[in-house]
């Protein structure tokens, strides 16, 4: 009996409709027999892509491949100049301790990318594996059929509120201690040029004692 593998546990089907999980309209992809039957097909979401199929939607598929190779050579000179950037930046509320209030997510990301170089993409291309929660500097991985590329993205914390007064209260304190360690060093300098001063007079009117 022949071995099962991954690929006989799937079955192709073309694509009726964009699907995050899945891919975009008009691509055949490898899915579950099970899920084929009880979800894509009677959504319509897809249908077989067995020789009938294939034929009566060859030109569509092609079509919708030429399209993908063009936004994929998009997003290619899009994730250059991010490089060239050396990533992106975004700025979010945070705590004393470097915790955001507001995670940030695929859709924040995305966002920046639409601010920065007015180029729309996807959020779920990111793969983000949780929501990143603390102010620092990450690696994300961007997706898209056979383009996988990795972006910086900084984090940059934003204090508000009790936060915000405190730290401002702890660089003037910092501050002023500074200005006092200055003062004490002009201070001990000043006593010792004094004492060297004295001690250079007294040196010099026993010496004229001496020799009177």
């Amino acid at each position: 009996m022949a071995k099962r593998t991954a690929t006989n546990r799937t079955i192709e089907v073309i694509l009726l409709q964009n699907d995050k999980h899945l891919g975009e309209k008009f691509e055949i992809v490898r899915v579950k027999p099970i899920f084929a039957r009880n979800i894509l097909f009677p959504k319509g979401i897809a249908l077989l892509a067995d020789a009938k199929n294939k034929n009566a939607y060859q030109q569509k598929m092609e079509a919708a491949a030429l399209t993908r190779a063009k936004k994929a050579t998009s997003l290619e000179e899009l994730f250059a100049k991010i490089s060239a950037d050396e990533g992106i930046e975004i700025t979010k509320k945070a705590n004393k301790d470097h915790t955001l209030y507001a995670k940030v997510d695929e859709h924040d990301i995305a966002e920046k990318i639409k601010e920065i170089y007015q180029v729309d993409v996807e959020p779920h291309f990111f793969k983000l594996k949780k929501k990143l929660t603390e102010v620092g500097t990450y690696a994300v991985v961007f997706a898209y059929n056979n383009l996988k590329r990795e972006i910086v993205v900084k984090i940059k914390g934003e204090l508000s509120g009790k936060d915000a007064k405190q730290a401002e209260e702890a660089t003037k304190n910092a501050e002023t201690s500074t200005e006092d360690i200055k003062k004490t060093k002009e201070e001990l300098k000043a006593e010792r040029d004094a004492k060297r001063a004295t001690e250079k007079a007294e040196k010099i009117a026993k010496l004229k004692e001496k020799y009177k």
